[in-house]
């Protein structure tokens, strides 16, 4: 019985992972911020590349991502990158995640997906989930966990992404 478990268990693991890298453009959407303001990522790729980061409050992995990541927000911001960190928290944690946030004073956007919608839309299999959209909403990075060092390595990426490649080798 167990063999049997097994041989249907293992295409469904094969499957989830094909689909997570099969999404190749951006879905687009619009959901509230931890404000209640209105986030669109058609809006925000107009101004440039958009950063995007799945996490959740139970996430210790994601809140050392977003805290590893946190250095480099002025760069980030120079660069005219959005950054939107997606939370995965049912909306009854929406005051404990904004105040979360701020303790931790993080200068993203926090952005609510109390049904996981977003989640569902990109795939996301793995917390944290990292990806980096161009101007052309296609999906230019992916990046699944978080070990401590990767912050340097999503850094590098967004340089590449933006033409500034000579400022990859320049680690912070």
């Amino acid at each position: 019985m167990k063999k049997y478990l097994l041989l249907l268990i293992i295409p469904l693991i094969i499957f989830s992972a094909e689909q997570t890298t099969t999404l190749k453009v951006a879905p687009s959407f619009t959901l509230n911020d931890i404000s209640g303001k209105a986030v669109n990522l058609d809006s925000l790729v107009k101004n440039g590349p958009v950063m995007i980061s799945f996490w959740a409050l139970w996430c210790k992995m994601c809140i050392k991502e977003l805290d590893a990541l946190k250095p480099y927000y002025p760069e980030l911001e120079s660069l005219k990158v959005s950054y939107l960190a997606i939370s995965q928290d049912k909306a009854k944690s929406k005051d404990e995640v904004k105040s979360f946030a701020a303790g931790h004073k993080w200068k993203y956007r926090v952005v609510l997906d109390p049904e996981n919608k977003l989640r569902d839309l990109y795939k996301v299999q793995v917390m944290p989930s990292f990806f980096i959209i161009d101007q052309n909403k296609k999906i230019a990075f992916v990046h699944q966990g978080y070990k401590p060092g990767d912050e340097k390595t999503i850094m590098k990426k967004v340089r590449e992404i933006l033409g500034k490649c000579n400022a990859c080798e320049t680690n912070k």
